[in-house]
């Protein structure tokens, strides 16, 4: 009998596994210790299903064990994705779900923020990157997939979802209440500054192509050289990145043809291919560029980042990017499930990986911070209603508000850095209300590119 059992179960994997790694031509055959491990597997189910102590789900049985397989390769890009997951993720590339907004990775046991998206309820409520969420709903995130954390902070427009964050400049986590939005991504903001003649471009994640995020991109930078501009500035802080040839095809629009924009590398460091730009039309190569970075600036923005400073055509201004220098191929499966799995990892122009290491801007401008002691008093003053108070009843960011809110605070002992009230400030009364595309009134990184601009510089040499 139990040959027997072990024939069928043998002739279901050979049909399976022709079924469920389509093309045909792409099945790797079975092993004889792949054919042990399979038995292994089917007859712990079986004892399972009959004999433990709780009556389970097969469905989820099998799901543990895909998971169990992806989640022993070791990496935290590569993730399988159940039908919902799978059509979030779908939902996503196309620009709109329902959620707070946010981009997140799995790291040292915890969920690590990579960066809120623009107007969203995680930006209005100023989570930023590296963040880390230790809670979601009061649930511990220390053994917590991505596709579960995403699912618990995904739902209907109008509901609220409660999350707890460790931030590194502050000593204890804090909850944060958020509630969710049909989140509808838009990738691009741009505008002219018509006194420095200097065009400003965000972008927010290389996704988009049912909007054509490339043409876009492309048409406003163009128009931006047509005004004859002094300088383009492309901020790609807090983008997580999002499709390679995205990020390809924006390098392009800037550099001369044949010239290497990013390389990519499989299983043994074997070159898979390098990526050059083209003899195209439309490029935009005499106007000088800098580009924006910050902690959170990912993968895509980084091979776009990378691929500029590389090759001498832009200044990187700000801080260290993340570091997310592998690629991920996205796989249907049946059943309407997908996987991630990362098949590559890239090489900026000058052979450089910056896995785990980012990319190094030319010039270093920190955003303003509080010191210790502001800390402090932010952290003291969130568990009170003083600001929300004030604002109700003094509603404007204007220059007596600002005053009477500073004079106020120094009168309940909260002796603050008054750019540090300022900002607290505004924040408040920007609650609500849709972000403009730049604010230059906290922003030295924006201000330096804008200098930059105005006074060249050269390009540093990169070793090739």
């Amino acid at each position: 009998m139990k040959n027997k059992e072990r024939y069928i179960w043998i002739s279901l994997v050979a049909i399976l596994s022709c079924s469920l790694f389509q093309p045909i031509d792409r099945v790797k055959a079975i092993s004889t210790e792949g054919e042990k491990y399979l038995q292994i597997l089917h007859e712990v189910v079986g004892f399972i299903e009959t004999d433990f102590v709780e009556s389970v789900e097969e469905k989820n049985l099998y799901t543990g064990a895909i998971k169990g397989i992806v989640a022993s390769l070791g990496d935290p890009h590569s993730r399988f994705m159940s039908e919902e997951e799978f059509k979030h993720l779908q939902e996503e590339t196309r620009g709109s779900f329902g959620g707070v907004g946010l981009e997140v990775t799995h790291s040292e046991g915890s969920i690590l923020v990579i960066s809120p998206y623009d107007d969203t309820p995680a930006m209005k409520a100023g989570i930023q990157p590296q963040d880390r969420i230790l809670e979601i709903s009061g649930k511990s995130t220390e053994k917590m997939s991505i596709e579960d954390a995403v699912k618990l902070m995904r739902g209907p427009a109008g509901t609220s979802v409660t999350i707890k964050i460790k931030r590194k400049s502050l000593k204890d986590p804090f909850p944060l209440t958020l509630t969710r939005e049909l989140i509808k991504i838009q990738y691009l903001k741009s505008a002219y500054l018509e006194n420095e003649k200097i065009g400003y471009i965000r972008l927010t994640q290389f996704m988009g192509r049912e909007n054509n995020t490339g043409g876009e991109f492309k048409r406003i930078v163009q128009e931006f050289a047509a005004k004859e501009a002094q300088g383009i500035i492309i901020d790609l802080r807090s983008n997580p990145g999002g499709l390679l040839d995205l990020a390809i095809e924006l390098s392009d629009i800037f550099l001369r043809p044949e010239l290497d924009i990013v390389s990519v590398k499989g299983r043994g460091e074997k070159l898979i291919r390098v990526y050059k730009s083209q003899d195209n039309q439309g490029k935009v190569l005499d106007v000088p560029i800098v580009v924006l970075l910050n902690a959170g600036s990912a993968s895509a923005s980084e091979i776009l980042a990378g691929a500029l400073q590389d090759n001498r055509r832009a200044i990187i201004v700000g801080n260290q990017s993340f570091g997310k220098g592998s690629v991920q191929n996205i796989y249907n499966l049946p059943y309407k499930t997908g996987i991630a799995l990362t098949i590559q990892k890239y090489y900026t122009p000058s052979g450089v990986s910056i896995h785990k290491k980012g990319i190094t801007p030319d010039v270093v401008v920190n955003q303003i911070t509080p010191d210790n002691d502001d800390k402090t008093l932010i952290e003291k003053l969130s568990k009170t209603t003083i600001i929300q108070n004030f604002v109700k009843d003094n509603p404007g960011y204007t220059e007596k508000n600002i005053k009477a809110f500073q004079d106020l605070l120094t009168k309940k002992g909260y002796k603050m850095n008054k750019t540090i009230s300022r900002f607290l400030l505004k924040k408040e009364n920007a609650i609500g209300e849709k972000s403009p595309v730049y604010d230059r009134e906290f922003d030295p990184q924006l201000n330096k590119a804008i200098e930059i601009l105005l006074n060249p510089i050269t390009p540093k040499p990169t070793s090739m």
